[in-house]
């Protein structure tokens, strides 16, 4: 049986009898307009990214205007009777020994203290001060997938007085 022209010359493209001919080929497989593409499509997906607005505070800077934030202090002694945390944030967390609290910042960030299940502490005193470090767990029983506990330096501990009244969020404007 006679074959088609279209057939002979496909096979004599090496194209193969399904594939596209030349004049459809889509425009990422033409050389010079992928790296263009990707170009792109990359600053496309920069010019999406959110916009920094006013920088957020940080650490105890966040907590400026805040009645709970007490003075700074040198130590919290005891520190194995530390028996809970709260407000635990990327760089600071609220622990409680007894019927006293203290807001603790550590060092840069501590990726993990913000979702912490469980905290401990490294302390060579009985007293946790500047430069001791805690023990941050995303897990229960310690077994964190991953890395395993992060150890966060701590920068700076101040008192803390929970039954102070919060600073008020700022009132967004209504739109």
């Amino acid at each position: 049986m006679p074959e088609s022209s279209s057939v002979r010359e496909a096979a004599c493209c090496g194209c193969g009898a399904g594939a596209q001919s030349a004049s459809t080929l889509s425009l990422l497989e033409t050389p010079m307009l992928k790296p263009a593409f990707c170009v792109l499509s990359a600053a496309l997906l920069a010019a999406c990214a959110s916009a920094p607005g006013e920088a957020r505070p940080r650490g105890v800077a966040a907590y400026a205007d805040d009645a709970r934030l007490g003075e700074k202090v040198s130590n919290v002694c005891f520190a194995s009777s530390i028996d809970g945390f709260s407000l635990n944030e990327r760089d600071t967390v609220v622990l409680r020994e007894g019927r006293k609290e203290y807001l603790v910042e550590v060092f840069g960030n501590c990726l993990d203290l913000e979702s912490a299940m469980t905290i401990g502490i490294d302390s060579a005193t009985s007293c946790l001060s500047k430069g001791d470090a805690l023990i941050v767990s995303t897990s229960l029983t310690g077994s964190d997938i991953g890395l395993g506990p992060q150890r966060c330096m701590i920068q700076d501990i101040y008192a803390w007085n929970p039954d102070a009244e919060a600073a008020a969020e700022p009132d967004t404007p209504a739109e």
